[in-house]
């Protein structure tokens, strides 16, 4: 009896200890988790708040429509330039942050302060997620928010990448939820489902597919129609939003298609950079690393959405008339729910790979750090050429090759900041129908016979043109300032004119 008494004591005590020592245990993870989250989101944050130029693309572009925006009231020589769109379109959503932050903040800092709220939004996407999709933390949402700088960023797609935290955290939040779906959950889908739409077409059109996917393979396996209606339903909003957008931009399409070569290097959105050889490197000792820790590993369901996104990837061409790279914004939902779809088996050598992995990522921000930085400070060399315009100056910009260095490409956008500090009208400003809220009253002047655009300009930008270019502009216009490869010619008014009759676009 002592003996059975014993042992029945035995579990009675040991229990609920081992039962306190998992908790603790638990709770040290979460712990340890969000706290190196917390370290990650810092370490993303530190390009966007030390570099005065971010070396994005087409990032200056945006915020310049932003400051007329801001100021388009105020100013009659904008209102005569252009027109305000107040449609829905499905791609708004720095101007709808960037524009009201700049009654109280600098061009700049609102600028940052966007590229901040994208950062953590894709962040929490991340770690909500791979917690959705495991049931507990998942520690390659670290590896995955290191990827906020990924190509389509660096190309200066901000809509784009804020569009993708949006729809990490909205997928998250319905995974969660669709199982249990009731009124307030509906509304929260459904504002979810919008804020995907204002933020970039791709979000919510991937939102839509990973969503259906997800209920397809829930429906297969309960066979209950009316929770497969329940679960999608709060998709009608951006649905009739995205008809009524698609009616109103009914045109003559041309579409192409990517080449093979071209495909391949899409692919390598997340990890490329302006190095070829930081690339390499890391994209071995990722491999590396995937090697080490897919040993014992378990793939949940979220994978097969990836697949399902990736076979769109596939099908969708390259760009659709002045649309372009469309196949590419299925590239990062693919690589981050394929990853975030893995619940790591923990052992010695995957610990090991994943302080490797994180390590590597982490090497690849600052090196993105300090090419932003040399990409700045030559930024601020093309601005202060500026200091030769007039005020409200309208400058004609030639798009650069494609050849040119990874460095330079946003010199023709950076020079967008001249609207902001000399009220200059720039050619290349986006601000097209059905694109952008804010819209060109008569389209800037393009085309194969773009001399004859001259005549509404009083300088030209270029960035090292063509032998062919430079003679035909040293024709009618002689260089005002240069540094390095960027040329400002000053238009001579009386060569332009000698070269034939010449159009009226509608230009103040």
């Amino acid at each position: 009896m002592a003996v059975t008494r014993s042992m029945a004591q035995r579990p009675s005590v040991r229990l609920p200890g081992n039962q306190v020592e998992a908790s603790r245990n638990s709770t040290q993870e979460l712990k340890d988790y969000y706290a190196m989250l917390l370290i990650v989101f810092c370490m993303i944050l530190i390009p966007i708040w030390i570099v005065k130029y971010p070396g994005m693309v087409d990032y200056p572009n945006h915020l310049t429509r932003c400051y007329v925006l801001a100021h388009y009231h105020d100013n009659p020589v904008w209102q005569q330039r252009y027109v305000l769109d107040h449609s829905p379109l499905p791609n708004l959503v720095i101007d709808l942050i960037v524009t009201p932050l700049l009654r109280i903040l600098p061009l700049m800092v609102a600028g940052k302060v966007f590229l901040s709220l994208a950062a953590a939004l894709y962040v929490l996407g991340c770690s909500a997620v791979g917690r959705a999709v495991i049931g507990k933390p998942n520690w390659l949402a670290l590896v995955c928010a290191f990827t906020f700088y990924n190509s389509q960023l660096l190309f200066g797609f901000v809509n784009y990448v804020f569009g993708i935290g949006v729809f990490l955290c909205a997928f998250a939040f319905w995974l969660r939820i669709r199982n249990a779906m009731t009124p307030l959950r509906f509304f929260l889908c459904s504002l979810l489902s919008l804020a995907a739409y204002f933020a970039h077409l791709s979000s919510v059109v991937i939102l839509g597919a990973a969503c259906c996917t997800i209920a397809l393979l829930d429906f297969v396996r309960d066979r209950k129609i009316r929770g497969l209606i329940v679960k999608l339903a709060w998709l009608a909003s951006p649905i009739l939003l995205m008809a009524g957008f698609l009616k109103n931009s009914a045109t003559a399409k041309t579409i192409e298609w990517s080449t093979l070569d071209g495909k391949l290097i899409k692919l390598l959105a997340p990890i490329r950079s302006y190095s070829m050889a930081v690339d390499a490197g890391l994209v071995i000792v990722l491999l590396v690393c995937a090697l080490a820790l897919r040993k014992g590993c378990k793939v949940h369901f979220a994978a097969v959405v990836s697949l399902v996104l990736f076979a769109l990837y596939l099908i969708t061409p390259d760009s659709i008339s002045d649309v372009s790279a469309i196949d590419a914004r299925y590239v990062m939902p693919v690589y981050l729910l394929l990853i975030l779809s893995i619940e790591l088996r923990w052992g010695r050598w995957q610990k090991a790979a994943l302080a490797v992995a994180l390590a590597a990522m982490a090497i690849r921000t600052g090196s993105i750090t300090a090419d932003w930085l040399t990409i700045s400070r030559r930024s601020e060399q093309v601005l202060a050429m500026g200091q030769i315009l007039p005020q409200g100056a309208r400058i004609y910009a030639f798009m650069p090759e494609l050849n040119a260095s990874k460095l330079d490409r946003g010199f023709i956008h950076v020079i967008q900041f001249w609207t902001v500090s000399r009220g200059a009208d720039i050619s290349t400003l986006f601000a097209l129908p059905g694109q952008q809220p804010l819209v060109f009253r008569q389209p800037p002047c393009d085309g194969p016979e773009w001399e004859k655009c001259l005549s509404s300009y009083d300088f030209v930008w270029t960035y090292d043109p063509p032998a062919s270019v430079r003679q035909d502009i040293l024709r009618i216009a002689t260089p005002a300032v240069i540094w390095e490869k960027v040329t400002l010619w000053r238009v001579d008014r009386k060569a332009v004119s000698s070269t034939g009759p010449q159009p009226d676009f509608g230009l103040p």
